[in-house]
């Protein structure tokens, strides 16, 4: 139920007015006929629309009430709020699989005004994510701004530079206009797998619709990949399976998730102390070589790259089930023939399923006819990976890959969005030269790749995003 906010489009006599605190549900336009004409009521406007109730979606509504913004729609196309964290066992449904847990740590992974229960461990499953985050949304009451089963199907910019919003709600279609809209839908919505040379008689899927060790008791699976979901589906499957492979196509840095005994992640973040700037690379890598030692002895290929410009894989379990012989390394895939793949070395195994671990596009379908096509870039122009250049009142939240928890930084990139909105921050005039400066900078940081297209160091983009809202003003409420 929604406040009403309407009027006629045409002239008729027999005016009609919704008085204030009205509240009207509309899933699509109202008509009325008026001497034979039919007139139709204005459409449905709000200040700011908001795309997904996940973590990054949660967080951005908590920041616009925090500046006072509360006339917010948020579109959430599922049943429920919490994104990927909400485990279903619908292979349709993007969501977690049944084991995961976090690979940032609880202490790095809390919101700065909302920390995790003590009792929490240090990487928190998947089911104590879900109920930290509906216990956020109920503290700060955020559930009164989204439409569950909303489903964003377009996305234009009208003449008078609204943005009109399509979409469907239990079937049915209705539009609405907003000023602002912030994309808060993450990065996991299309899958990429790819083309397998030959033909492979047996089941594939990619990681996203990978549930339950169960599902693959007394089979033979290869899992491709060496990325976190790669790597963690590998060990859930290692106990059940008959045999596990794993295939990569080169080098992974692979990290354990506990150093000296304490999260990796709490470790690395001192070496962001000024002291150890110019040495940190060096020192990330002396670190995980005493760690882990020569990745050879585990059957990998060694990294022949500088640590941070890839992205890592935070895995306890891999390297010791490499080790006890539960999980078999393999190189790229060659081919297929029937129920055999054969490898780039030239051998090959049988295998009842294959699964993909092998990431997403970064395209926003809903945004084709605003956005660029970035289905398969190295780099996303994006000031702070948020704000383009051409396109005012497009936020993008979330769409970053650091190392380290998303919807922290989320936090900090609505609190900018929304000090921006209410007037309290504004966008630099040089935006497109900042763009390509940063640009520049990562070219020479990071692997260009689709999985490093949105790569950033989190302590220093933190310190940037800090900056920026440094600059800002006292929040300007308005209540709107």
């Amino acid at each position: 139920m929604i406040p009403g906010r309407w009027a006629w489009s045409g002239n008729s006599p027999n005016r009609f007015e919704l008085t204030p605190g009205t509240t009207v549900l509309l899933l699509r336009p109202l008509f009325a006929k008026d001497n034979g004409r039919v007139a139709a009521l204005a459409v449905e406007h709000f200040r700011v629309c908001v795309i997904g109730a996940g973590p990054t979606g949660l967080t951005t509504l908590k920041n616009l009430a925090d500046a006072g913004i509360c006339d917010v729609i948020c579109h959430e196309a599922q049943d429920a709020t919490g994104g990927i964290w909400v485990f279903s066992q619908d292979p349709e449904r993007p969501s977690v699989y049944e084991s995961a847990h976090t690979i940032s740590s609880k202490r790095l992974s809390q919101f700065p005004d909302f920390p995790m229960p003590d009792e929490y461990p240090d990487y928190p499953s998947n089911a104590q994510i879900l109920a930290y985050m509906r216990a956020y949304e109920a503290h700060f009451d955020l559930g009164r701004h989204i439409r569950l089963n909303s489903r964003v199907e377009t996305v234009t910019r009208q003449t008078d530079g609204r943005w009109k919003i399509e979409a469907t709600r239990d079937g049915q279609a209705y539009v609405h206009t907003a000023d602002e809209l912030i994309v808060c839908s993450g990065h996991h919505r299309a899958p990429v797998v790819p083309d397998l040379p030959g033909a492979f008689d047996g089941e594939q899927i990619h990681s996203v619709r990978y549930k339950r060790a169960q599902d693959y008791a007394g089979k033979r699976v290869l899992v491709v990949g060496g990325g976190n979901s790669a790597c963690d589906i590998a060990v859930a499957l290692a106990p059940v399976a008959d045999h596990v492979s794993l295939s990569l196509r080169g080098p992974q840095v692979i990290i354990p998730k506990l150093v000296g005994g304490r999260p990796v992640d709490v470790q690395f973040k001192k070496l962001h102390k000024p002291i150890f700037h110019w040495a940190r690379g060096w020192l990330v890598e002396k670190i995980v070589r005493f760690t882990v030692g020569p990745y050879a002895h585990y059957g990998l290929p060694e990294p022949d790259f500088p640590f941070l410009s890839r992205h890592p894989t935070l895995n306890t379990d891999i390297l010791e089930r490499i080790r006890h012989g539960k999980i078999q390394v393999r190189p790229a895939i060659s081919s297929a023939q029937g129920p055999d793949i054969i490898f780039s070395d030239g051998a090959r195994d049988q295998y009842d399923t294959i699964i993909w671990g092998t990431g997403f596009s970064l395209g926003v379908p809903f945004l084709k006819q605003v956005s660029d096509d970035w289905d398969d870039v190295a780099q996303v122009p994006l000031f702070l990976r948020m704000l383009p250049e051409t396109e005012p009142n497009l936020y993008f939240i979330g769409l970053v890959q650091p190392v380290g928890c998303i919807w922290v930084v989320a936090d900090l990139q609505a609190r900018l969005a929304a000090a921006e909105i209410s007037g309290a921050w504004r966008r630099p005039a040089d935006i497109g030269a900042r763009i390509a400066r940063d640009m520049r900078r990562d070219e020479g940081r990071y692997k260009a790749s689709r999985r490093h297209a949105i790569q950033i160091d989190i302590h220093e983009y933190t310190a940037e995003i800090e900056a920026e809202l440094a600059r800002a003003s006292k929040p300007v409420v308005t209540g709107g």
